[in-house]
């Protein structure tokens, strides 16, 4: 959850902890070979060898992905190695005592090994801290609908499979016909986890509670409508239907990270100009491809504004001005920082906006703010890019426009929340 580049001191951090899990790998790699020399104080204790390298092999890979580092692609070779070992000795499926599976507490290497693919494949950096924890809830609960095969049917309008090429420094892929010709592949059928995703879903958004459904004690329909969107997204539906077309690119663009630093771009004054000592952050960026929903950026090595995820930005590419919202952040093991955005819809017109005072309620301070205008050819109406922290429901606000034209509106509800903004639906108070 840290914005990234990490600082130093979390850096070292996420150093001691991959140290440590790589250490224990490294161990029960070491006990493995003994177990292939018959050594007879590990003869019967082949299956959990096998779970606890896995195990740990797969936090290394999960500890840089949940951080958003890149990391050595080594890593999924030696994952699939352990899984290898366990599949010639029939060790796979045999359960072992796993303290870390809360559910049951108990597991197998086959369990370990795929619920590191698919977590990974879900593609962390997009997911917080909390959908984190549901993910891995829900893939102990779901094992059953996943097998790993040596051969694969791919119906049409059906979930195609995900594979696993074991001598790869890859994990999950997305199938390719090319996959068939090699006797190594393996296929992990995506159908029935579709099927499953696709039931919860419609039970949810039929009224059904989280807990009803064995999805979540703690968290709402809301979030767990999201994430499933989400998991749906990643694990059965393939790349050429979920993204918009995507066009290489070579643009340069400008960026600031803030509503008052986009107010100002926009309006031609800065927000407070009373205001001393402030700056205005911005940085030139490259595209690395580019599509009308939103772009991959990366920026070079050296310092920088540090972005995380769910961040709002502005992005000016010539003339053009988009506003923007990051849905991945990474840092690439020569020090590059990538990102992918996706653009809010609209355009842009700066406003300054103030909580109308209430009996016992005292107006708010006047806030930067952005009004994003209606888009009816696609039926999205206009809305509110508000500070956090400003939004109430049926709250009534002033908004000026930078000429000095003022309207009260009303808020009406949370359309998204970033780390800071908050894009809110209005009407006319």
């Amino acid at each position: 959850g840290k914005p990234l580049p990490l600082a130093e001191a979390e850096l070292a951090m996420l150093g001691a902890i991959t140290g440590l899990w790589q250490a224990m790998a490294v161990g029960y790699y070491r006990c493995l070979l003994e177990f292939e020399q018959d050594d007879k104080a590990l003869r019967r204790h082949g299956a959990l060898l096998c779970h606890r390298a896995l195990m740990y092999c797969g936090k290394v890979i999960f500890e840089h992905l949940r951080a958003g580092y890149d990391f050595d692609g080594e890593q999924w070779r030696q994952l699939h190695s352990v899984f290898l070992f366990a599949e010639e000795r029939g060790l796979l499926s045999d359960e072992v005592e796993d303290e870390f599976d809360g559910d049951r507490g108990r597991s197998s290497s086959r369990h370990v090994y795929l619920k590191t693919l698919l977590s990974c494949h879900a593609r962390l950096q997009e997911l917080t801290q909390h959908e984190q924890k549901m993910l891995d809830q829900w893939l102990s609960r779901w094992m059953d609908n996943f097998v790993i095969e040596r051969t694969c049917m791919i119906s049409r309008g059906d979930a195609p499979p995900l594979a696993i090429d074991p001598a790869s420094t890859l994990g999950l892929q997305a199938f390719k016909p090319e996959f068939l010709e090699s006797p190594n592949v393996r296929y992990i059928p995506m159908v029935p986890i579709s099927k499953l995703i696709r039931v919860k879903t419609i039970l949810l958004q039929q009224g059904d509670s989280p807990r009803q459904l064995e999805l979540s004690d703690e968290y709402d329909r809301f979030d767990c409508l999201e994430l499933l969107k989400h998991l749906h997204r990643q694990w059965c539906e393939p790349p050429t239907e979920r993204q918009a077309e995507r066009v290489a690119s070579a643009q340069e663009m400008q960026l600031r990270f803030s509503l008052e630093d986009a107010y100002s771009w926009i309006a031609g004054q800065p927000f407070d100009p009373d205001k001393k000592g402030a700056s205005i952050v911005e940085e030139k960026w490259r595209a690395r491809d580019l599509s009308m929903l939103g772009a991959r950026l990366m920026r070079g090595p050296g310092a920088g504004a540090r972005v995380a995820l769910n961040q709002f930005i502005a992005v000016r590419t010539g003339e053009t001005l988009r506003m923007a919202v990051t849905v991945w952040v990474s840092v690439m093991r020569n020090g590059e920082l990538h990102m992918g955005i996706q653009f809010l819809p609209g355009t842009a017109s700066p406003v300054v906006v103030q909580g109308v005072p209430r009996p016992g309620i005292p107006a708010s301070r006047p806030g930067a703010a952005l009004l994003l205008s209606a888009m009816p050819d696609l039926g999205i109406p206009a809305s509110l890019l508000l500070p956090r922290g400003l939004f109430v429901p049926e709250r009534i606000i002033e908004a000026t426009q930078a000429k000095g034209v003022a309207q009260r509106l009303k808020l009406s509800f949370s359309v998204e929340k970033g780390i800071n903004y908050e894009r809110v639906s209005f009407s006319p108070a």
